[in-house]
Formats: structure tokens, sequence, C-alpha cells
């Protein structure tokens, strides 16, 4: 896994409205863990496995194209669903 620097924007990856911003590094136990602050909440603490199961960074969202549930409609309409119909 490769380390996440100070000051790197990091979003939940089920709601990418929320920013996160890394602002301290620890080991414990081990296991590095970083410190989030985001600007609505507190200072929370999360080991590097919760950060990269849960979050992406600020590069990774920007390569994401934005129309992802456009994405999704295809994949249901090229899958045989039509409108007005039942899917069976």
């Amino acid at each position: 896994m490769t380390e996440i620097e100070l000051n790197t924007k990091i979003f939940k990856k089920d709601n990418l409205d929320i920013v996160y911003s890394i602002t301290g590094k620890k080991l414990l136990n081990g296991i590095l863990h970083y410190k989030l602050k985001s600007e609505n909440s507190g200072e929370i603490v999360l080991s590097e496995f919760a950060i990269n199961d849960r979050f992406i960074t600020d590069a990774k969202h920007c390569e994401k194209p934005h129309n992802s549930v456009s994405r999704l409609f295809t994949k249901i309409i090229n899958k045989g669903y039509s409108t007005g119909k039942s899917n069976e």
C-alpha cells in the first residue's frame, strides 16, 4: 500500500460530497493510522486499511468520469431492460 501524504484530500467512496483532509499520521501497533478532518467533523483516526477500503484520493476522484449514473443506465439497457415492461 502506498502512503498518503499530509494535506491530501480524500473522499468517502459512498458519499463523494464529503471531503476529508489528512492532518497527521501515526504508527500504532505496527499499523499506519491517519488523522482525518473535514469541515463538518472533529478529527478522527482510521487505519490505512480502513482508508484504502472506504476512501479514494483526490487524484483518483478526478480520474473517475462524472457520469457514472448514465453509465449504469447504459449497462442496464444493454442487458435488455426497456421502459414500461417487467424485467422477466
